[in-house]
């Protein structure tokens, strides 16, 4: 069965990730821990942790971080088990990586997300026309290494060359040891950027790579039958990356809050919100009030939400 993995709130920001394994072999060399928000130094040798992610079918996305080469094949294995059960999967590659998982209509494959994070370190961008159509890439901003907005442009234009779908900028917290590690890396050039620049945001980001094309944010991935409550899965889904935009537009916190507290509780419950809706009995959810509220009974009624539609807009809008 495995050790089960640590639990944590999906959000947009973290790419969805609510299951975590423990213990898992690292790769060598830096990478981009998607489900914490943080960079990663691997070291050789280090990747003798075990593959495993606790029992399945797990009821959200399990995240599956990147892991020596010689352990490919083992992460695919275990891929395969929670993908046949239901579980939603988040593998994260390297640029070139190819697993092997199911692509099939009563089993899909893993959400791959690409990690930039070394060939952005190494300043070397051939590795970006590796990725495949329909990609998502994770692009983590630095300053002084990966925040010049000359660089998202090449990049972005690469990408969209390729046809990826999504590229999703986030700004990691940077300890003085990542700040020692980036300077090794880059050279004592950038070490004033690195060690007092001010942090990258995202906005600027997302605005460079709407402009070519390309999604600022990865779609929640949903479990399949026989995992239940897909549906609202998808409802808070819809809440938390209204809540995220909200609160990145810098307004009033407030109600960006209660769309997070509502998005979770939507997660959490057992009724059926669309069935409520449709039966008119919605009312007896004391939880569910104002925006959150709305969006719930505008996507139960059209399978969309105006809210979020104008929030992402104006999330990737010109900021000049």
């Amino acid at each position: 069965m495995g050790v089960r993995p640590a639990v944590q709130l999906p959000e947009p920001g973290r790419f969805w990730v609510r299951y975590v394994p423990r213990g898992w072999p690292e790769p060598p060399g830096p990478w981009s821990n998607l489900a914490a928000g943080q960079l990663a130094w691997g070291r050789p040798g280090g990747g003798c942790g075990a593959i495993a992610a606790g029992p399945d079918p797990l009821d959200d996305l399990l995240y599956l971080p990147p892991v020596p080469p010689e352990r490919a094949a083992e992460r695919d294995r275990l891929a395969r088990e929670h993908l046949a059960a239901g579980t939603p999967v988040l593998l994260q590659l390297f640029p070139g990586e190819s697993p092997e998982t199911p692509q099939t209509p009563e089993t899909p494959g893993a959400v791959l997300v690409h990690d930039l994070l070394p060939a952005l370190l190494a300043r070397d961008l051939a590795p970006l026309d590796l990725l495949p159509a329909g990609a998502t890439a994770a692009w983590p901003l630095l300053p002084g290494l990966t925040d010049d907005p000359a660089l998202w442009r090449e990049a972005c234009a690469r990408l969209a060359a390729r046809q990826v779908h999504t590229v999703q900028a986030f700004a990691p917290p940077l300890e003085p040891a990542d700040r020692r590690r980036l300077v090794e890396h880059a050279g004592e050039a950038i070490f004033e950027t690195v060690f007092h620049g001010e942090p990258p945001a995202e906005r600027p980001f997302a605005c460079a790579a709407h402009r070519l094309g390309l999604a600022p944010f990865l779609p929640r991935p949903l479990p399949r039958p026989p995992v239940l409550g897909i549906e609202n899965r998808r409802i808070a889904g819809m809440l938390a990356l209204a809540a995220e935009l909200w609160l990145r537009l810098g307004r009033p916190v407030g109600p960006g809050q209660i769309l997070y507290a509502t998005a979770r509780q939507v997660d959490r419950t057992t009724y059926d919100l669309t069935a409520l809706v449709r039966e008119g009995n919605l009312g007896f959810l004391s939880w569910l009030s104002g925006l959150g509220r709305e969006v719930v009974v505008e996507h139960a009624k059209t399978g969309r939400s105006s809210l979020l539609t104008a929030l992402l807009a104006e999330y990737v809008g010109d900021t000049t």
